[in-house]
């Protein structure tokens, strides 16, 4: 008992799912472009490595910037806040990574002076964010 269009006899009981599944696709293409700038916290320039692994997706970040600015995930934290901060983050999730976003022109005891932060506060991995570098891999040596 179904109505064809532009009948006569009724109206057309179905559903029409066309602009319902255009909207949905809209959506879903508007997110997936979004959703990478969504995950940027502070301006870092990073150094580059050839050989870093991603980890990012299941790890807690903490990240320094050049203007001294420390952030732990997406809130801004001062030295003295971070070892708490960690602290309790350390007791939810003590198996995943930490993983450190410090500018390349950030000094070096100053990266470290963090990184004992975070060991103190109970984490055991600790990682460095890098850029991924442009520079292919070695040739062979010709023999």
């Amino acid at each position: 008992m179904s109505f064809t269009p532009g009948s006569k006899r009724g109206e057309m009981a179905e559903i029409n799912m066309t602009p319902m599944i255009d909207v949905m696709l809209v959506l879903l293409i508007i997110f997936m472009v979004a959703a990478p700038m969504l995950t940027t916290g502070v301006d870092v320039s990073l150094p580059e490595s050839r050989t870093g692994k991603n980890l990012e997706s299941e790890a807690l970040t903490v990240s320094l910037a050049l203007d001294g600015r420390i952030q732990f995930g997406a809130k801004t934290v001062r030295e003295a806040e971070l070892k708490s901060e960690l602290k309790s983050a350390a007791e939810a999730s003590r198996k995943r990574p930490i993983l450190v976003r410090a500018d390349h022109n950030i000094p070096y005891g100053r990266v470290i002076a963090v990184v004992d932060l975070i060991r103190e506060a109970g984490f055991s991995q600790v990682g460095f964010v890098t850029a991924g570098a442009a520079v292919p891999p070695p040739e062979p040596a010709p023999r």
